[in-house]
């Protein structure tokens, strides 16, 4: 990529008021994406390289940056095609506690008021 044109695509960014942190990241995923022809073969080779080196979250970046870039290019690409080579992302699910667990919680009493006490619990009974 040529710097020029890697500036023109920050001020374009900039100009679609995206965050800095996300405007860093597309420049990140452009440079990596490097020298290469931006068409939708180039772009499956990429991505098929990037699968052993980076976690399906940082090949979004790469493709909503390519993508991005695509748009700021003027070139149309096939994305449907693209979008099936990268991984779904895996929702993470939060370990909560049982019955029990909220019991003994709440049975153990280290606040000295008792009004504190049953606000706490109160609390508890609300999140689970």
């Amino acid at each position: 990529m040529e710097k020029n044109n890697l500036i023109q695509y920050q001020t374009w960014l900039t100009k679609r008021n995206l965050t800095p942190s996300t405007i860093h990241s597309y420049l990140w995923a452009i440079k990596e994406y490097g020298e290469r022809e931006l068409n939708t073969d180039y772009i499956i080779t990429f991505l098929k390289e990037c699968l052993t080196k980076y976690q399906p979250a940082s090949l979004q970046v790469c493709r909503q940056a390519l993508s991005s870039y695509s748009k700021f290019q003027k070139i149309e690409i096939e994305w449907e095609m693209i979008t099936r080579i990268i991984p779904t992302i895996q929702r993470k699910f939060f370990t909560t506690i049982n019955e029990l667990e909220l019991e003994q919680l709440k049975g153990a009493k280290y606040e000295k008021e008792n009004k504190v006490y049953q606000r706490n619990n109160l609390i508890l009974d609300f999140l689970f």
